[in-house]
């Protein structure tokens, strides 16, 4: 038998290598990397942690386990991504300024006059002011 078929079934009803696998391996990766100038006998710890643990998510048979923690990884990642484009779309706005509503914390988008200005929140009719430098 080849090596190829060996694996196969080797591999067969494991879980194998998912996004948060790519991310521990990647970030074991970049800490070794860093390790090799820092020489920081913890870290080479942390490192050989998260190899170990990768392994065992990557040759695990309980598969549901590992689907459960790849998608609540998935999850907080994709929010992540989508703050930060949030962000993004907001900072490149030039005609408007967003502030939260001391009282709800619902996100306001408010025309960018320079000056302080008395806004009433649609959601809760607080009544509040905003002071929009520059």
């Amino acid at each position: 038998m080849n090596f190829r078929y060996r694996f196969m079934q080797f591999m067969s009803g494991r879980y194998g290598a998912d996004t948060l696998f790519y991310v521990i391996f990647g970030f074991a990766c970049v800490l070794a990397f860093l390790n090799i100038f820092l020489h920081f006998w913890a870290l080479q710890l942390i490192v050989y942690a998260l190899c170990f643990y990768g392994l065992f998510r990557y040759l695990s048979r309980n598969t549901y386990a590992r689907a459960a923690e790849n998608r609540r990884f998935n999850e907080i990642l994709n929010k992540v991504k989508r703050d930060s484009e949030i962000a993004r779309q907001r900072k490149a706005d030039a005609y408007h300024v967003y502030r939260k509503c001391p009282k709800c914390r619902a996100v306001l988008k408010l025309p960018r006059r320079v000056g302080k200005h008395k806004t009433v929140c649609p959601k809760c009719s607080h009544e509040f002011s905003v002071r929009v430098r520059k």
